[in-house]
């Protein structure tokens, strides 16, 4: 028998343990100047209710239009692109960044449905910079006893 909290790891997919391990490799290479394209990955929280799973990811700058969630199979992919919104243009004169911290750019991020999750009545949300996803338990069958004709 599992406990909620075995159901609530086995939302993190092995794809996306391995997608931070390239991404901490491609922030190495960029930093050392070996090439590569930075991208970033939202933070996450993932909780349940009895009623549903909900994963509330953090993408301040991000609108609905640079957003993509889908369940492919049983994982629940959020893809988005976050625009540089403070990039230097012509027009300001070119100038020259003294530290650059914010993260931009595209991201990924995908995590595998624990069983008795109801997938075609997934809902989200964006409101404030937080992307809440909502993913609603199947009801629980009931026993009922079966009549013999």
């Amino acid at each position: 028998m599992r406990g909620k909290k075995g159901t609530i790891r086995d939302l993190i997919s092995i794809q996306e343990r391995v997608n931070r391990l390239f991404e901490d490799v491609l922030v190495e290479m960029e930093s050392t100047g070996e090439g590569g394209s930075v991208s970033w990955s939202p933070r996450v929280d993932i909780y349940e209710t009895d009623e549903e799973f909900v994963v509330n990811a953090e993408i301040p700058g991000v609108n609905e239009k640079g957003l993509d969630i889908k369940v492919e199979g049983n994982t629940l992919v959020i893809k988005g692109y976050r625009p540089h919104v403070h990039a230097l243009s012509p027009e300001e004169g070119g100038g020259k960044y003294h530290m650059v911290e914010c993260s931009y750019g595209a991201f990924k991020r995908s995590f595998l449905l624990p069983e008795g999750v109801d997938a075609g009545a997934i809902t989200a949300t964006l409101r404030d910079g937080i992307l809440r996803v909502v993913l609603p338990k199947r009801s629980r069958e009931t026993a009922r006893n079966i009549r013999i004709d």
